[in-house]
Parts: C-alpha cells; sequence; structure tokens
C-alpha cells in the first residue's frame, strides 16, 4: 500500500523544526549568558583597575626586594636575606605583575575613542614595559601581547627596541601621549570614562601631562649614553607648562588601607618586619648631609637608644651586608619607623609620625628636577643645574611634608658643588634618596651612573662580590617559550645571566 503525502508537509514540518531551533537557539542563548560577565571593556573600571595596580605593585616590589636591592634596607638574618643579597634571581611574581598591567593598559587603549584614555593607557602601558626591560633586560615586546590571537611564545627584542620602536617603543609612545593628551577637549578629560576612573590624578589634565613628560624625562636620561636625546630633552625642558609643576603634582598615589591593594608593610607580620634594618650606606648617607628630618621620617632610634626623647644620630644605625646580624649589629641598627607598621607601633621607640613616607610612587617633582639638573650639568639642556637642583632636593622635603629643607640644603655636603664630578655624584644621590621605597629606581640609576657606590658585601654578597645587572628569566619562559629564551640567552653568552649588561647599562 502506498501511503500518500500531502504536497505541504515538509514546509511545515521545516518551519515547525525552524521555528523550535530558534526557540531553542534563544532559550541556550539565554541560558548560558553569565549576567555576571562584562562582555564589553567598561573603560572607567579597567582605567582605575591600572593605576591602582602598577601603584600597589610598585610599592610592594620595593617593599619585599626593590628596597634591599637598593641598598636602602638589609634583612639581618640568612633564612630572608639570600635574595636580598643579589642572590641571582628568578621572580615570575614581578615579570607576572608587569605584564598584566602592559595587557590591561593595551586592553582599555584598544576599548576606547577618548584621546584621554588612550594618552593615559599609553603612558601605562610604556611604564610597565620600561620596568621589565630595566629589570630582566631584552624581553618579549613586540608580539608579547597577543594572546587573544592565540600567540602564546613571543619572541625576545632587544632593549633598544622596546625604548625605540616606532609602534610599541616606550619613548615614541610616551611622545604621542602627550600630544594627545594635548588635542584632549576638556569634555574628554570631564568623561566619565576618565575623570570618572581616574584615582590617580581626577581627571586633572595638567597632572597626566606632566606625569607623562617626567616619564620622558627619565627614559631619555636613561639612554642618554647610547642616543643623542639632547633635542626632545631641551623641548620637554622648555614647555615648563607641560611638566610636574611642584611637590604636590607628582605621580604620587595614596593606598587603601584595606587588602588587597593596602600599603604591603601595613599588614607585614611583626617578626617579618623587624628584621628589615636601614642599611649603613643609608644611614651614612643620611649623616654625612646631616638629613636628621629624613632620617626621622622613616626610622626609629635603635634599640639600644628607643627611650631617648632627644635627637642624635648616634642613636641611630645602619646594618652592613651580613650573613646573619649579631645582637649588637642588631641592637645598634635602626628598623622603620611605626608609620610602617601599626602592629610594631608600641616597640618603635622614637618614631617620628608622618603618613606621607608610606605612599606609592612611580615619579615625583622631585625627581624629575634632579633629572634635569643632571641634563643641565651635561649640557644635554640649556639652564644652570643648581636650580634644578636645589628644587629637587627641597621639593623632596616637600612631597613627605617635612620642613627643614633650606637649612638641609645650606650642608657643605649638600650644596651642589662647582666640580663636575662631584656634582653628579650629589645629584644622584639625591635622586637616590628620594627614590626609597620605589620599585627598584635606585639599583636602576646605580647600574647607569655608578652612584652612590654600592657595597658589593664582600663575602656575605652570594653574587660573587658583583651587583648584578639584570634578574634570571623566569622558569616559565625557559620551559614554556624554550626556543625564544633559549634565543635569547644565546645573545648573553649562552647563559642566563645575572651580570649581564643591557644597552644602556654603564
Amino acid at each position: 500500500m502506498k501511503i500518500k503525502y500531502r504536497k505541504n508537509i515538509f514546509p511545515i514540518a521545516i518551519a515547525v523544526l525552524t521555528s523550535s531551533l530558534t526557540a531553542c537557539n534563544k532559550e541556550f542563548e539565554k541560558t548560558n549568558t553569565n549576567p555576571n560577565n562584562i562582555e564589553v571593556t567598561d573603560a572607567k573600571t579597567l582605567f582605575s583597575n591600572v593605576i591602582v595596580s602598577e601603584f600597589y605593585n610598585n610599592a610592594s616590589n620595593a617593599w619585599s626586594l626593590g628596597n634591599a636591592y637598593s641598598q636602602y634596607i638589609t634583612n639581618s638574618y640568612s633564612y630572608y636575606n639570600q635574595p636580598l643579597r643579589y642572590q641571582a634571581e628568578s621572580n615570575s611574581t614581578f615579570w607576572d605583575q608587569l605584564y598584566y598591567s602592559a595587557r590591561d593598559a593595551n586592553i582599555l587603549y584598544s576599548a576606547t575613542t577618548n584621546p584621554a584614555v588612550e594618552a593615559a593607557a599609553l603612558t601605562l602601558r610604556s611604564y610597565a614595559f620600561a620596568q621589565l626591560t630595566e629589570i630582566w633586560g631584552n624581553i618579549p615586546f613586540k608580539n608579547a601581547l597577543n594572546g587573544s590571537q592565540a600567540e602564546f611564545t613571543s619572541t625576545f627584542d632587544t632593549q633598544e627596541t622596546v625604548y625605540t620602536d616606532n609602534d610599541r617603543g616606550i619613548l615614541p609612545c610616551l611622545k604621542r601621549a602627550d600630544s594627545l593628551f594635548s588635542l584632549a577637549t576638556t569634555a574628554d578629560f570631564n568623561s566619565t570614562e576618565f575623570a570618572g576612573g581616574d584615582l590617580l590624578f581626577s581627571g586633572n589634565s595638567t597632572k597626566w601631562r606632566g606625569f607623562v613628560n617626567a616619564l620622558r624625562l627619565r627614559y631619555l636620561m636613561r639612554v642618554s649614553a647610547k642616543i643623542d636625546v639632547s633635542s626632545e630633552m631641551q623641548t620637554i625642558a622648555s614647555n615648563t607648562a607641560t611638566l610636574i609643576q611642584d611637590a604636590n603634582s607628582g605621580a604620587i598615589l595614596t593606598l587603601p588601607s584595606t587588602t588587597p591593594y593596602n600599603f604591603p608593610s601595613t599588614t607585614a607580620r611583626s617578626g617579618d618586619y623587624t628584621i628589615i634594618f636601614m642599611n649603613d650606606l643609608l644611614y651614612n648617607t643620611f649623616k654625612n648631609t646631616g638629613d636628621a628630618n629624613r632620617m626621622g621620617a622613616y626610622f626609629a632610634a635603635n634599640s639600644n637608644n628607643s627611650t631617648a626623647t632627644t635627637f642624635d644620630f648616634n642613636y641611630y644605625g645602619g646594618m652592613p651586608m651580613v650573613t646573619d646580624a649579631t645582637t649588637a649589629q642588631a641592637s645598634s641598627a635602626s628598623l622603620f619607623n611605626a608609620n610602617f607598621n601599626s602592629s610594631y607601633s608600641t616597640y618603635a621607640g622614637g618614631a617620628t609620625s608622618n603618613s606621607n613616607v608610606i605612599r606609592a610612587k612611580i615619579i615625583s617633582y622631585s625627581e624629575q628636577e634632579f633629572i634635569l639638573a643632571e641634563a643641565a650639568l651635561k649640557g644635554l639642556i640649556s639652564g644652570t643645574a643648581s636650580t634644578y637642583y636645589n628644587a629637587g632636593v627641597l621639593g623632596a622635603y616637600t612631597e613627605l611634608a617635612l620642613s627643614g629643607g633650606s637649612n638641609y640644603l645650606a650642608n657643605a655636603n649638600v650644596t651642589l658643588s662647582s666640580n663636575s664630578a662631584t656634582a653628579l655624584n650629589q645629584i644622584i644621590t639625591q635622586k637616590w634618596l628620594n627614590n626609597l621605597g620605589n620599585s627598584f629606581e635606585g639599583w636602576i640609576e646605580y647600574r647607569r651612573t655608578g652612584y652612590p657606590i654600592f657595597s658589593t658585601g664582600g663575602s656575605a654578597n652570594l653574587d660573587n662580590g658583583k651587583i648584578p645587572y639584570r634578574f634570571l628569566y623566569p622558569d616559565d619562559e625557559r620551559t614554556i617559550n624554550s626556543t625564544n629564551y633559549n634565543t635569547a640567552v644565546q645573545l648573553m653568552g649562552g647563559t642566563d645571566d645575572t651580570n649581564y649588561k643591557g644597552w644602556w647599562d654603564n
């Protein structure tokens, strides 16, 4: 028996099936959409996150390692102290933090059409890459942020490329950021995505341009021994309205008082806190320059003199680079004062209360002025080195809300010398003092200039009496990105060597 089909059954069936599939598809999409997942980048939120992350990581890295690498502090026991005396350091934490910041800033740059947001994103991305290349040397760079295109094993680019590449290089991008800021309108700066997300300057265009141009001066000076930077530095220095205007306008952020972005020392265990002593280089520098106010702002009198009611440099002390401190060394050296750890406040006798010392900093007015002082001393820009230098010294005191800057400047060892070599030492030493707590800046500038003269630590130093020039690459690069890692290591003679000098290192 033949079964007769109605001619329109297939169109009806197809229509029903299509309708059912469409309904199922809509329901499928509805069921599998995560209402908590932001599918479109929120520029305001991302902007805030990158700012806080970079400033917090700067302070955290200084507290955990940078202050020791820069010889501001000495950890007094070998259990804590081994990596802080220049042991070969392979630290993936810093590496990952900086690449996360570069990635997020890059996403922010791509997600907005607001020129002010674009400029801020370029500034923050450039800073992250600058930290990476200054700590490791050659790094994955031009293709490093292509994970969304399934590119997970990037080649390493030279340090020169990281600074100068026309597309993503630090110097070209910071110059482009300044140009974008100059083109941005008041409405751009006042927009929800910029002013609403700007936890640093609350949408202040003048302060942002100062930030970006101070960074330009820093990195131009960094590479000044390799390329002619005088014309660009002079252009920046001459346009004073686009520089950091005063000591209250630097890129300095007050961190939240609660985790996870609190200043790192405030939640340090008291047992960890009480083995971090002022390094004797820092102590001697404070003493030789009569810097009582700044020493008291950071450090407490030693335990031998914790009940003293008057000030005397002899009531404080520094710790040499030791493997394990003796009882006598520990009792005569100074710990950070109570500002840095509330749980330690009852033991920190003689501390001066000053919350300004525990803010997170990337670059300040005083550093800008010290850079201009060095540039003037070397003839890279016009002007008098002492004018910039004096402004830097006074600015450093103001940034910490300290009085007595003029008296300090009058000290014979602080007043800028007429001898150019001595003057350069003074400028860099004052910049070093100013950058306590600022990531690895003291160590980085020591590598460029040789000032101040660091102790090699003798037998206590775990890198054979040498101050390293870089960190070892993280283990993940050696295992996951092995081909490109091996190529990079070959440029260093076949060994991932902490003593290998980068492009601009002295």
